[in-house]
């Protein structure tokens, strides 16, 4: 898939989720396939004021997508050119970020509302940077302000490469259903690549997707949870669920996984990475409710792993019944 000047190698996108997209998920999931992955929703005055260590772009980390909020445009201008600099291959806008703390200074969400602040954003913007610029927005602030088409459009007339909907309104937040018929229609109404998002949660829907809203990719947020085999929808598991992948496929990449994460947060800090992490890749296999209160106990990373590392090899032989009492022996020799 192309994005402005940048050639893609699929069509899949990891979204920006805070406290999630972190440079080892975001490096999990470039090695299993994904196409662009976005880094968490980043400040453009917390940028500017901090500069690198508010933005952590490892070296060598390509394909990467900085996804910026604010509100002002010579601030938005002047951040997306910092990131840019700072290794960045596309400069992603949120309006569509629900949360209070952000639509209350006029970002995220609250854009949707001020389409001649889009405008004068998007246009200092695109003056200032080379690479991609793409926009993520909403449907419209509620029910009664369904504007997507028309932002859409907007937008492309200031240069923006690419737009990424999630047709849901700022009132919904994240309940209801995706209106995908709002994905269809904006990408009916502009000529730029248009990317959906919005319950997409397994190989299956990313394909009806795609089918029925004739998008050009979608974007992943919280179907890759626990599922980053997600974005291997052309491969030899198309079509299955993260419960169906092979048990030692499972244990290996979640194994490396685990290793990202120590190797980037050190043992220490990495400890509820990891804890996190474990919760959401276990989650609806055999016995997940006694091995997810084991780790609810567990503060030293040697017994996270030892826990992981008992509990699948539990699994594999079938030891699903006596799994609640071993895992217990197992958390208390861990514990020390």
């Amino acid at each position: 898939m192309r994005l402005g000047s940048l050639q893609l190698p699929n069509n899949l996108f990891l979204a920006p989720m805070a406290g999630i997209t972190d440079f080892p998920f975001r490096q999990l999931i470039r090695e299993i396939g994904g196409g662009l992955t976005f880094t968490e929703m980043v400040s453009a005055e917390g940028l500017l004021r901090k500069g690198k260590p508010f933005l952590k772009l490892e070296e060598g980390e390509h394909p990467v997508s900085v996804q910026l909020f604010g509100s002002k445009p010579e601030a938005l201008a002047e951040a997306a050119c910092q990131a840019q600099a700072m290794g960045a291959v596309a400069i992603d806008l949120n309006m569509g970020c629900p949360a209070k703390q952000v639509v209350k200074t006029g970002a995220g969400a609250a854009l949707m509302c001020s389409p001649e602040r889009v405008r004068a954003i998007l246009t200092q913007m695109r003056q200032e940077i080379t690479c991609p610029l793409t926009i993520k927005i909403r449907s419209g602030w509620d029910e009664r302000q369904i504007n997507a088409v028309e932002i859409s459009k907007l937008a492309e007339d200031c240069g923006v490469d690419a737009i990424t909907i999630h047709p849901r309104t700022r009132e919904q937040a994240f309940r209801g259903r995706a209106n995908w018929n709002l994905i269809a229609g904006v990408k009916s109404a502009v000529q730029i690549p248009v990317i959906g998002n919005g319950d997409a949660r397994n190989p299956t829907l990313i394909q009806k997707m795609l089918v029925e809203t004739g998008c050009d990719g979608v974007m992943i947020g919280r179907g890759a949870l626990g599922n980053p085999w997600i974005f291997r929808r052309l491969n030899s598991h198309s079509g299955k669920r993260a419960s169906e992948i092979p048990l030692q496929e499972r244990w290996n990449v979640i194994q490396r996984h685990l290793i990202i994460i120590q190797d980037y947060y050190g043992k220490v800090g990495s400890i509820y990475q990891i804890r996190k992490h474990l919760y959401w890749y276990t989650k609806g296999l055999p016995c997940c409710t006694s091995f997810h209160a084991i780790l609810s106990r567990l503060k030293e990373l040697d017994a996270l792993f030892g826990a992981f590392h008992h509990y699948f090899e539990s699994i594999q032989r079938r030891e699903e019944w006596p799994l609640q009492e071993s895992m217990e022996r197992q958390s208390v020799t861990g514990q020390g």
